[in-house]
């Protein structure tokens, strides 16, 4: 059994020795480690989205077929939640710097379908909604179509993407494609 000295103790806060330490830390302990617990999940629940660029050239600049001066922009990007709290992508905006003015681009959620000998693929664009379970990651395929009337091969376009998310919040991010 240990045995306190508390004279020393009980000069400054008198009746001390007198308490029942083990019975105070047994149930403040648990108490004192609950809230904490507590604190730090209800301060992870606030929805936070992370928009990333794919590192390499992963977004490109295509004609449209038939209508002259019209531009396809597709690309792939990255989104993450880091969040404790489920999340999904329910839209996006797109603008392109032309004549360094930002202008808004045509997008909706877009089904391209090819076709070979053996079989069909889709692929989707623009999905929403998407969800995104907590702290994980999606590789998000983007496609809006722009009007420049002098796009040639090799041009360069700055696009900048706002998706929001489930709760209203808007994250941006800008990519570059040729």
């Amino acid at each position: 059994m240990l045995h306190m000295n508390w004279s020393g103790v009980e000069s400054i806060f008198p009746g001390i020795a007198a308490l029942p330490w083990k019975k105070i830390v047994l149930t403040g302990a648990p108490i004192v480690i609950s809230v904490l617990s507590l604190a730090f999940v209800l301060f992870d629940r606030r929805a936070r989205l992370a928009v990333r660029v794919r590192k390499g050239k992963w977004c490109e600049l295509t004609p449209t077929m038939g209508i002259e001066g019209l531009v396809i922009f597709r690309g792939i990007i990255e989104a993450y939640n880091r969040s404790s709290r489920a999340n999904a992508i329910r839209d996006y905006r797109f603008e392109a710097k032309i004549d360094g003015k930002w202008q808004e681009m045509e997008s909706e959620k877009y089904r391209n379908t090819y076709r070979t000998m053996t079989a069909e693929d889709e692929e989707v664009f623009n999905a929403t909604p998407l969800t995104l379970a907590p702290y994980s990651g999606v590789e998000l395929k983007i496609q809006a179509f722009v009007p420049i009337p002098s796009w040639t091969r090799g041009y360069e376009l700055t696009v900048r993407v706002t998706i929001e998310d489930l709760f209203g919040k808007c994250y941006r991010v800008e990519v570059t494609a040729q």
